[in-house]
């Protein structure tokens, strides 16, 4: 964590938080309000336990350099200096595992692994788009493309799902009236 001082006393003094939301310098009075703070690269800001402003490596940039050097540290016999490699890493893997510590400790939430409902959404209907646009298909074929994005996005919400309840969910209707659209059977 690297507490966020005030230039306006030379950097003497970091910013504390007032029970308004704004930081205010102890030494001379400035104010900052959190609109003001502008971080670039990997870095965001929180308050600690101290009532400090802060700032600390995104702890989902600190997952993926820990993931990296747990890749080089399993690699580390193809290196030239294969103790070397293995000392470097673990010193990685060390540095990133405490910026990701520092950055929770800041109240920083815990990043998203893997894909968010919301992305598998987008993206599979992003497909079912991609398909529909290029290709010159008929209504029930475009039918049958729709169901097929309905009942992924049931799979992933409710795993387990039948088409019946995937069709009830997504259309109101029975799985019957459904397959009766284009003459569809079971």
């Amino acid at each position: 964590m690297n507490p966020i001082c005030c230039p306006q006393c030379g950097g003497l003094s970091a910013y504390c938080v007032r029970p308004d939301g704004l930081f205010q310098c102890p030494e001379c009075g400035d104010l900052l309000d959190r609109r003001d703070i502008d971080l670039d690269g990997m870095e965001v800001w929180g308050v600690s336990a101290d009532g400090t402003l802060s700032t600390a490596t995104d702890p989902a940039h600190s997952l993926d350099c820990l993931m990296e050097a747990i890749e080089e540290f399993l690699t580390a016999d193809e290196c030239p200096n294969a103790e070397y490699a293995r000392l470097d890493s673990m010193r990685s893997a060390t540095e990133s595992l405490a910026a990701y510590i520092d950055a929770r400790r800041l109240g920083i939430k815990r990043p998203e692994l893997g894909y968010t409902e919301e992305s598998v959404r987008t993206a599979v209907n992003a497909g079912a788009d991609m398909v529909l646009g290029e290709i010159s298909l008929g209504e029930p074929e475009e039918d049958a493309i729709n169901l097929v994005v309905n009942a992924a996005i049931t799979s992933l919400t409710n795993p387990g799902a039948s088409f019946a309840e995937m069709v009830e969910e997504n259309y109101g209707e029975s799985a019957d009236e459904i397959r009766s659209w284009w003459g569809w059977s079971k």
